[in-house]
């Protein structure tokens, strides 16, 4: 089965688990909820129940109070709280993305580069259709 000389498994801990606590509520004023609230995701869903009370009084004006105060808050609380895109949570991806959107492409030494010059090649290219194999 195994081998006499074979070496056997040690478990190393890793502690970086004690610092990524979760904050959960189990109660308020004593009185016992009915399924425990995540600090994170109570945090989560008003800060999108108010993005979606500004945004109920300019754009989603139309539609229902329901939609814009419970059903729209309730799955962007969801889809922030327990998606990932990339291994991120979606609010951190989607603000990588738009850092990404507004740096500059262009790098020199990471300094922004600017290229002044319109390059034109005054003879003929060649270059291969087809790939050669030996």
């Amino acid at each position: 089965m195994s081998d006499k000389n074979e070496t056997p498994r040690v478990t190393v801990s890793n502690y970086t688990r004690i610092w990524n606590l979760d904050f959960v509520i189990y109660a308020l004023e004593g009185k016992k909820l009915p399924i425990p609230a995540n600090l994170k995701v109570v945090g989560i869903f008003f800060v999108c129940q108010f993005v979606f009370w500004i945004l109920g009084k300019t754009i989603f004006f139309f539609l229902p109070f329901s939609y814009n105060h419970i059903l729209f808050p309730i799955g962007a609380t969801w889809l922030i709280a327990k998606q990932k895109l990339d291994g991120k949570a979606p609010h951190k991806w989607l603000l990588g993305m738009i850092f990404y959107w507004m740096r500059p492409k262009r790098l020199h030494r990471y300094r922004k580069f600017e290229h002044m010059k319109h390059y034109t090649y005054s003879s003929k290219v060649v270059y291969r259709k087809e790939r050669e194999r030996a």
